[in-house]
């Protein structure tokens, strides 16, 4: 069974650290991807105004416009996300997932990571961040934000944009951040999320 899995992982893990993940480097795609990650959390503080405040609380934040969830038997998914402190983009992130599980299904959906402390977020500044068994996720809905609890300083929400499995595992999640490399200054005020600079 092992001769299957291993190699099948192999290749889903190399499909989700493709195009999906690249970096994006021109002007134009740098603006559609805050863009995007603009919208993700307005969407998100729609379905859970309580969001807001946590987010106006935190010591800083990652929003995934979307994750892709490549799951037949062996679970991975991939991402790129923009981070933020004090409101203030500073960078963006890659992530990769690889698990074995039995999950089935094609999902995408939004992912936000909100960091209580300075001991957190330097984890994933310094790449040292990696979800364990130990890591949940929170659906987004009315209320959820006033009664998640971080773990190791993290909290993560998840909104679903496809169909939905069962669950979604975060054990696996690997970070990888890229300072801004411009003095550019693309700021988000969630109580009626603003843009400075696009």
């Amino acid at each position: 069974m092992r001769k299957v899995i291993f190699p099948a992982l192999t290749i889903v893990v190399a499909g989700l650290m493709g195009c999906d993940t690249s970096t994006p480097n021109s002007p134009a795609q740098q603006v559609a991807m805050r863009d995007e990650a603009h919208a993700a959390l307005e969407r998100m503080e729609a379905q859970d105004p309580s969001l807001v405040n946590s987010i106006n609380n935190a010591y800083g934040y990652v929003v995934f416009p979307e994750v892709g969830d490549a799951a037949i038997g062996i679970g991975g998914a991939a991402g790129h996300g923009i981070v933020y402190q004090g409101g203030r983009r500073i960078g963006e992130v890659k992530m990769t997932q690889a698990s074995v599980g039995l999950q089935a299904g094609g999902d995408t959906y939004g992912e936000l990571i909100i960091f209580q402390d300075a001991k957190a977020f330097n984890r994933l500044l310094n790449n040292s961040i990696e979800f364990g068994s130990d890591a949940t996720a929170t659906f987004v809905k009315a209320g959820a934000a006033g009664a998640a609890e971080f773990t190791k300083g993290t909290q993560v929400y998840i909104l679903p944009k496809g169909g939905l499995k069962a669950g979604i595992s975060l054990q696996g999640q690997k970070f990888h951040f890229m300072p801004s490399n411009n003095n550019s200054s693309d700021s988000t005020t969630t109580t009626e999320t603003q843009t400075t600079t696009r």
